[in-house]
């Protein structure tokens, strides 16, 4: 069953199985839209392989939409999703997985129970596991960054309730200096730093260190707004590039071809290291050779792992919780 209130949003049906339903989600207040899948899997898993191509399937027209699967998928999706230790995954779960990793989402960022289902039984042992789910692509994490799903406790149920929410945007708030590693290689970087050690502060000796880090914070960050945009340099440079091989392609034998060609080359190549190395500087990930190839990588690292790290509640000292948002989908 499906329901919601037509004053905060317009639901449109897509399609539906005895397995699933599809919708389009309007919110009412920004005319933002979602795409929302609904789940109740089948006990069987052979019978679950009808949900798995209906998701993949719908997934091809997910590729640029912002799109959330929850629901219960009486599938376990990691080990630690059962309380029972189980070193090997069943037909069942390894199938999940790979439809999961086939439409490319993930685990919204979670607050609340872990295991959402029991088998409620006292004789043979009770068994808890993680059969409910709120899952999301990339473009969801890019349309609600906010977004975070909330496990509420079984009561008399055997199932934990979810609650989506989808917190509205704060305002921007002023971003602290951080130190861009590329522009240690800069021209200009070693000047600036001499520059400011050698003023005379009085004051003690620590006292001096953070007035003169304070003081670098003004060039360093000019420095950096002086390479302009990175990912338009790539794109820029690129073209530059592909055009001037065309030319000698057309005049191989031209040396003031070559030699500008030779120019452009190694601009591209600074272009596309500078950019990789911001990006890996930022997703944090270091274990991967510096190219154009793994920029794509480490936006959706980047945009992943901030989409992780926010926190959703803060319990204060006297049992008060505090949650942010105002949006919110059961």
């Amino acid at each position: 069953m499906l329901g919601w209130d037509p004053n905060v949003v317009d639901v449109m049906v897509l399609s539906q199985t005895d397995q699933v339903i599809h919708t389009q989600l309007m919110f009412k207040l920004d005319k933002k839209s979602l795409f929302c899948t609904f789940v109740y899997a089948d006990n069987h898993y052979r019978n679950r392989r009808d949900l798995w191509n209906n998701l993949c399937g719908h997934s091809s027209f997910m590729k640029d939409k912002p799109w959330v699967i929850m629901g219960d998928f009486n599938a376990s999706l990691f080990h630690d999703d059962s309380s029972t230790d189980s070193s090997s995954f069943s037909i069942g779960s390894r199938e999940f997985r790979e439809c999961v990793n086939s439409i490319e989402v993930f685990d919204v960022n979670s607050t609340g129970l872990h295991y959402t289902w029991t088998n409620n039984q006292q004789r043979g042992g009770t068994i808890f596991k993680k059969l409910d789910r709120t899952m999301c692509n990339m473009n969801c994490v890019n349309a609600f960054p906010n977004a975070g799903a909330y496990f509420h406790p079984f009561r008399v149920s055997d199932h934990a309730p979810c609650i989506l929410k989808l917190p509205t945007v704060a305002k921007d708030k002023p971003r602290p200096f951080k130190f861009v590693n590329l522009i240690a290689e800069k021209h200009g970087f070693l000047e600036e730093i001499n520059q400011i050690w050698s003023k005379e502060i009085p004051g003690f000796r620590m006292y001096r260190v953070v007035m003169k880090l304070k003081l670098l914070k003004t060039p360093l960050q000019k420095l950096f707004f002086q390479q302009g945009n990175l990912h338009e340099n790539v794109k820029k440079t690129r073209k530059e590039l592909d055009d001037w091989q065309v030319v000698i392609d057309q005049d191989p034998a031209n040396q003031d071809v070559l030699v500008k060609h030779s120019i452009i080359l190694q601009k591209y190549k600074e272009a596309i290291h500078d950019e990789a190395v911001f990006l890996q500087q930022k997703s944090k990930v270091d274990w991967l050779n510096l190219g154009d190839s793994n920029t794509k990588y480490f936006h959706n690292v980047v945009k992943a792992k901030n989409h992780r790290s926010r926190i959703l509640l803060i319990r204060v000292t006297g049992g008060t919780l505090h949650e942010g948002g105002q949006r919110q989908k059961h």
